[in-house]
């Protein structure tokens, strides 16, 4: 009876405890086909494996970086020459750290990158320039100061020292008039500049003398603790960079050295060579010692001092020049304790005659009168007078234009005193005549006089509008319309006229393009090559309207060069027996040819057949290379004929085998 109730019991529990297992099974995914997580992202895409920047230009002694891109990190470097360019073989993070040794001439180097899983990159080339400024070409001296022992690469408080660079190029000669930037790095002194009212800065830009050299003053504060100042040279054409350090020893007499800022000679010109300057000031700057402090000079007459005596440590006091010429001008400076700066260590100052004459006073303005004279019915025998007055004599009167049927005569013409009248005759009616008065000036002046001789009747209208002439040809002779003047005179039609380009034409010019009367002309300037026809109208005032079109005719302007180009850019071969047993086919076109074609950076075993191309469209072949080292780069340099000779570079890549 028991053992009935039990199974009874039993059977239901078991029922239940099957169907939670199948629900169990169901949750874990069993059964065949069932997918693990349909939700789970896909596997992130692998950038391609790169550098950047795609090339660099840098100099020894200034490091520059490459950022590694895509692929698979951790990376390995390397270099096509590392005695030229070292990398560490293990990059750190994504950023490969360049810095060259020294070279005699620019060279090439390729950088590559491979990732974890054996994936190489395109080399980045980087040339490799000569450091016009070498680390060992900085220098630190002491200027001499009997109260500072100090030498070498020291510098005392409240003194003063020098910082010099050479800068070099090829077998290093010093190149001349090269612009260096020198900067405080490090240290309490600052750098002595030639501005008076700045006298110390802390960034200071010099240009280099005859030898290369660039040099700059360093200045101490009085009293400066002890430390290491560090100064650094830039040349700014390439960013090259070296810095240079010096001790600064603190250094003092009686509590402090006794100095003044600017040192060295200050020459002040005057206007001209007969002029010293007056109203120039100079300022200087006195530290050290114990204000307030005296100052007097040696010429008290030759120049004023203002802002003495200078009440603190670092205050100024100007020197004004007032018309007196002097040669070092000295100064006497003195403390509260009676302490005055060694001999030798003071400021001068001279002022001297300018180089040039006095400048001419401006020459007043040209005045023609009377500057319009008018006359009914001019006859060649009417007599017409005008004077000129200022400018700069003699002057000189020429026809500027005129409509007269006979020809203008004037006497005299050349050799002209002020006032004196000069005689028009020759003039027929109707007809304008202007006439020119040119000074000896420098610039030119010059005064207009116009004799009005319309009072006869008007040509009629309708008459036929010429210009002369109809055409210039440039292209011929002298084959350029470059630096050319197209002059032509319009008659005939209405007057006024108006001309005009039929189309724009860049940069040319007519002048005037409003004509009063007929028999007057204009001028085209300003023309170029290319442009093969330029058309200018000329209309006049009749209705309806008259026009002719004259013509000027320029060269066409020759094609430029084709680039040279040569292609492929580059082969690339996987596994060093591949590599070696690979012939890689290039061709040349564009440029001049013929072409030579040579190995480049670095050089390899390996041949180039033929390395004179003779034609555009021919080519080489590369055969032969070294099957080691790897991974390795070898780059050909194909050069064309042209006076500027143009080249173009490609390379063979040569890489390892992928790993297992």
């Amino acid at each position: 009876m028991a053992q009935r109730r039990l199974t009874a019991w039993l059977r239901p529990a078991l029922a239940l405890l099957g169907f939670a297992g199948i629900v169990l099974l169901a949750g874990c995914g069993g059964g065949s086909g069932a997918p693990n997580n349909p939700y789970e992202p896909p596997p992130p895409i692998i950038p391609p494996l790169k550098l950047l920047p795609g090339n660099l230009s840098l100099y020894p002694g200034t490091p520059v970086t490459l950022t590694v891109y895509g692929g698979v990190a951790p990376y390995r470097a390397f270099s096509t020459d590392p005695t030229i360019l070292p990398v560490a073989a293990s990059v750190s993070g994504d950023t490969v750290v360049l810095s060259a040794n020294n070279v005699t001439a620019t060279t090439s180097v390729g950088i590559t990158v491979q990732d974890a899983v054996g994936t190489v990159s395109l080399p980045v080339p980087v040339a490799v320039n000569p450091a016009p400024l070498l680390p060992s070409n900085i220098t630190v001296t002491a200027n001499p100061n009997p109260a500072c022992a100090s030498d070498g690469n020291n510098l005392c408080s409240g003194s003063t020292g020098t910082a010099s660079v050479k800068v070099t190029g090829a077998g290093g000669a010093g190149i001349k008039g090269r612009s260096v930037k020198f900067d405080v790095v490090q240290g309490s002194f600052s750098i002595v500049s030639t501005n008076p009212a700045q006298p110390l800065v802390s960034t200071l830009t010099v240009v280099t003398d005859a030898n290369g050299d660039a040099v700059v003053v360093l200045s101490v504060p009085a009293n400066t603790p002890t430390q290491t100042g560090i100064v650094r040279a830039t040349d700014v054409t390439s960013g090259n960079q070296v810095t240079g350090s010096f001790n600064i020893l603190q250094m003092t007499i009686n509590g402090a050295v006794l100095s003044i800022l600017p040192t060295g000679n200050t020459t002040i010109t005057g206007p001209d060579n007969q002029t010293c300057s007056s109203g120039v000031s100079v300022t200087n700057f006195i530290f050290g010692g114990t204000p307030p402090y005296q100052v007097g000079i040696n010429f008290p007459g030759a120049a004023t001092l203002s802002g003495v005596p200078v009440l603190t440590n670092g205050g100024a006091f100007s020197t004004t020049t007032n018309g007196t010429c002097f040669i070092n001008l000295t100064y006497v400076v003195t403390d509260a304790n009676g302490l005055t700066i060694p001999g030798g260590s003071y400021p001068t100052v001279t002022n001297e005659l300018g180089e040039n004459p006095p400048a001419p006073p401006p020459p007043t303005a040209i005045v023609v009168t009377p500057g319009a004279i008018a006359r009914n019915n001019c006859v060649p025998s009417n007599t017409f007078q005008f004077i000129a007055t200022g400018g700069t004599t003699p002057y000189s009167a020429v026809v500027a234009a005129t409509t007269s049927p006979t020809s203008p005569v004037l006497s005299p013409q050349t050799g002209l005193a002020q006032g004196q009248a000069v005689s028009v005759s020759g003039l027929t009616s109707p007809s304008i005549t202007t006439i020119n008065v040119i000074d000896a000036s420098n610039p030119v002046q010059s005064g207009t006089v116009t004799i009005d001789c319309t009072g006869a009747p008007t040509p009629p209208p309708g008459s036929a509008l010429i210009v002369s002439p109809l055409n210039y040809n440039y292209s011929v002779n002298p084959g350029s319309c470059v630096n050319q003047t197209a002059n032509f005179v319009v008659t005939g039609g209405s007057p006024p006229y108006n001309v005009f380009f039929a189309s724009p034409r860049p940069g040319a010019t007519i002048a005037p393009t409003t004509l009063a009367t007929s028999g007057l002309g204009f001028a085209v300037t300003g023309l170029t090559d290319g442009v093969l026809t330029t058309n200018i109208t000329v209309v006049d005032a009749s209705s309806p309207q008259l026009q002719q079109v004259a013509t000027i005719t320029c060269p066409t302007v020759p094609n430029p060069p084709q680039a040279l180009a040569v292609s492929p850019a580059t082969y690339t071969y996987v596994g060093g027996p591949t590599c070696s047993a690979a012939t890689s086919n290039f061709v040349v076109t564009g440029g001049t040819p013929p072409y030579t074609a040579v190995f480049s950076v670095p050089s390899t075993a390996g041949a180039i057949t033929p390395t004179t191309i003779t034609a555009s469209g021919q080519g080489f072949a590369v055969t032969g290379l070294a099957a080691t080292p790897l991974p390795r780069t070898t780059q050909v340099t194909v050069t064309d004929s042209s006076v500027t000779p143009l080249l173009q570079v490609v390379s063979i890549l040569c890489n390892p085998a992928a790993g297992p």
